[in-house]
């Protein structure tokens, strides 16, 4: 018996094919502190939101060389563990804002081994409760980080550089049609947030 598209999502820990989602060069994202994400979330399912994972336990591991080399170019490299999803993505971010590679890997553990072999070591770790959204071109996470609250982020992945202006424009109309506010952009990383808190 061949298994449906649906039940091979399934057991992917997915809800919906991710289709070009997170395909591209690019990431162009704005991030939103919010008091409720009840409120959110009822607004985007009535706006006709398509849920990808929920419930998920993030935990990003911040790898880099005992040198620091990474950092100094701007770079972060990171392994993503997805429970109870199982996902597993390694990305790597900057040196500009927008760029963002990122691959699927199959075992957070062996990923890890793969790069202390190679002579990384850990930078940091941060870990969010997160729920991922399609809503027409953009990705939706809704994120609970300990120690600092709640936030949406919306986002697009191109690889079209010339683009990313014009994507950022949508994104921040987009905002606005949500309620979140302007004043609450937060342009900083969690991970940048909460070191802050240390």
């Amino acid at each position: 018996m061949i298994a449906s598209p649906a039940s091979a999502l399934a057991r992917k820990g997915m809800l919906a094919d991710p289709g070009d989602h997170f395909k591209g060069r690019y990431e162009v994202e704005r991030k939103y502190a919010v008091d409720d994400l009840t409120e959110i979330t009822v607004r985007i399912e009535a706006d006709g939101a398509i849920p990808f994972t929920l419930g998920n336990r993030e935990t990003d591991v911040f790898l880099d060389w005992p040198d620091g080399r990474l950092a100094a170019l701007g770079k972060q490299q990171v392994i993503r563990s997805m429970q109870p999803s199982g996902r597993v993505l390694w990305f790597v971010k900057g040196p500009q804002p927008d760029e963002c590679i990122a691959t699927d890997m199959e075992d957070f553990d062996k990923a890890l081994a793969m790069l202390a072999a190679l002579g990384c070591v850990e930078a940091d770790r941060v870990s969010k409760q997160r729920d991922i959204w399609f809503l027409g071109d953009f990705h939706l996470t809704l994120d609970r980080v300990p120690g600092l609250g709640d936030f949406v982020e919306l986002a697009i992945m191109t690889d079209d550089e010339e683009s990313l202006a014009g994507w950022a424009e949508k994104i921040e109309a987009f905002a606005a049609d949500l309620g979140l506010r302007a004043g609450a952009l937060q342009t900083r990383s969690y991970r940048a947030m909460l070191a802050d808190r240390r």
